[in-house]
């Protein structure tokens, strides 16, 4: 069946949005103003998915991708809208989840942190190699491996770095990852065992997300006053969080659950005599199960700062709703296991003060946001029925 139809919007998982007959129509490579021909290629009930047949008349949001494969290439799903409206559409994406998903009214979200430049940003690229020895990502929404001449999103140094090994007469026959130590380029094979230590790829963006943290945990408090507050950690991987919120407070316990990330962070933190900072090897549920039973830290937990992988922290909210610190910073790569979380967070003791979205991610529909929640007044919480 084909339609023609107006794209009026973009959703999580980067598909524009269009509406007939009283269904939602999702269709990929669209920008919102586009009106498109479309053929359905499935009906799941109060909503379809469509592919593009034509587009009829170009959104004035419409620009011209500028990689090669686009379109096929797993890697970015927003190269055709202009930067501004990815922009534009994050913010609103992000708020919407809050409202729909979080039923929180009227979110205070600040203006997203923009990246300086939208290409090349990319310092670490994980490749793929097929039977027939291509070289590439995934494709959109399939295991076939895409071959390009060079990632637009890439820094230059890895695409230069993987110009050579293409050229290598052994060149690898498994998958691996370039990353940047500074100005060298870094190849690893693929590892086939264990659990790989994330690390942030765009380190502008980093920084813009490490200031709001520590701005979110310690607001504008000079450094005499912040080392009287006891920080903890959950999900804190090598340190990324860890080492800049130390350096302002009094106390942090870290929790990590790989084992590597934590020889690296102690050993990073020996080396820095942080002798108020600790780290506690295993998940975040067990880690902070056992910083809860340690008497000296129960119920004076002044900041906790989450940094969960995308399928959120749902496993230890309960008990953060029995320690009930004063300040939650909560750091998301998922609009929709955020809303989920605060949804809980603010139905039962806290406060959603503010949201500061930043564009990690450019030419993709990825959202990080770091999120700021303050524990209610005591009276308050018994107004509120809360336990």
């Amino acid at each position: 069946m084909e339609r023609i139809l107006t794209i009026e919007s973009l959703a999580f998982g980067g598909e524009g949005v269009g509406r007939a007959d009283g269904k939602v129509i999702f269709v990929p490579q669209t920008a919102p103003g586009d009106e498109v021909r479309v053929k359905i290629l499935s009906d799941h009930g109060k909503y379809e998915r469509a592919e593009v047949l034509e587009v009829v008349r170009k959104s004035p949001d419409r620009v011209d991708p500028e990689c090669s494969v686009f379109g096929h290439c797993g890697g970015c799903q927003w190269q055709h809208v202009s930067y501004d409206a990815q922009l534009h559409w994050k913010q609103e994406i992000l708020a919407g989840t809050l409202r729909r998903v979080g039923r929180i009214q009227d979110p205070k979200i600040l203006p997203i942190i923009a990246a300086s430049n939208p290409w090349n940003y990319r310092r670490r690229i994980q490749l793929k190699v097929d039977h027939q020895g291509r070289i590439g990502f995934y494709g959109q929404k399939s295991h076939d491996v895409v071959e390009f001449d060079q990632c637009r999103i890439a820094d230059n140094l890895l695409n230069e770095k993987l110009l050579q090994i293409r050229g290598d007469a052994e060149a690898p026959e498994v998958g691996f990852e370039l990353s940047l130590n500074g100005s060298s380029v870094v190849h690893v094979l693929e590892e086939r065992n264990g659990e790989a230590i994330f690390s942030q790829v765009n380190p502008q963006q980093n920084d813009h997300l490490i200031k709001t943290a520590l701005d979110f945990a310690f607001g504008n408090a000079d450094k005499a006053f912040t080392k009287k507050k006891s920080v903890v950690e959950l999900y804190a991987g090598a340190g990324n969080f860890s080492f800049p919120l130390a350096e302002r407070a009094g106390k942090i316990t870290c929790v990590e659950e790989n084992a590597e990330a934590v020889r690296i962070a102690e050993e990073a933190a020996e080396s820095r005599h942080l002798d108020h900072m600790t780290w506690v090897q295993g998940s975040a549920e067990w880690g902070l199960k056992k910083i809860y039973r340690n008497r000296e830290t129960q119920n004076s937990i002044d900041v906790l700062v989450l940094d969960p992988p995308r399928r959120g922290a749902k496993e230890i909210l309960d008990l953060v709703c029995v320690i009930r610190p004063r300040v939650i910073v909560y750091v998301s790569c998922d609009p929709v296991t955020l809303a989920r979380d605060l949804n809980l967070l603010v139905r039962r003791h806290y406060v959603l003060d503010q949201v500061q979205p930043v564009d990690m991610f450019p030419q993709t529909y990825h959202i990080e946001s770091v999120s700021r929640l303050t524990l209610r007044s005591e009276s308050s919480l018994v107004e509120s029925g809360g336990d």
